[in-house]
């Protein structure tokens, strides 16, 4: 494990911004604690007025591995949401969150992917 001070936390999160800054994006979804931070940032520097968090809990019983949404009243403002949607996380451990998130779009909505950190082996790619 990497401890990251804030310096490069902040650089980190430029490094974001500019791989993003061109496009256009209607609304911002962020998981869960550490991509709120994310999102927040990204908002603010976007000009998009809010963005919408949504924390979810990952479970795994020995037999199955699944994400929970921790707060379910957020799902139905994700599932509403159209246009072009930026989907950001900390963190990519397996892509079971971000998959989830995606499931929950209309599919007629644009979405793009963006995380921080993503780890060796993970079944999804942002």
């Amino acid at each position: 494990m990497k401890i990251v001070d804030w310096d490069e936390y902040k650089d980190l999160l430029v490094k974001l911004y500019e791989e993003i800054e061109l496009d256009e994006f209607n609304e911002i979804v962020a998981i869960g604690r550490g991509g709120s931070i994310i999102g927040a940032f990204l908002a603010s520097k976007l000009g998009i007025p809010t963005f919408y968090p949504i924390f979810l809990r990952h479970v795994d019983t020995g037999s199955e591995r699944r994400v929970e949404d921790i707060n379910p009243k957020e799902e139905v403002k994700i599932k509403n949401l159209t246009g072009s949607i930026l989907v950001v996380d900390d963190y990519l451990r397996d892509g079971l969150a971000m998959k989830y998130v995606l499931n929950l779009i209309l599919k007629k909505a644009s979405t793009k992917t963006l995380v921080m950190y993503d780890h060796k082996g993970s079944e999804f790619k942002p």
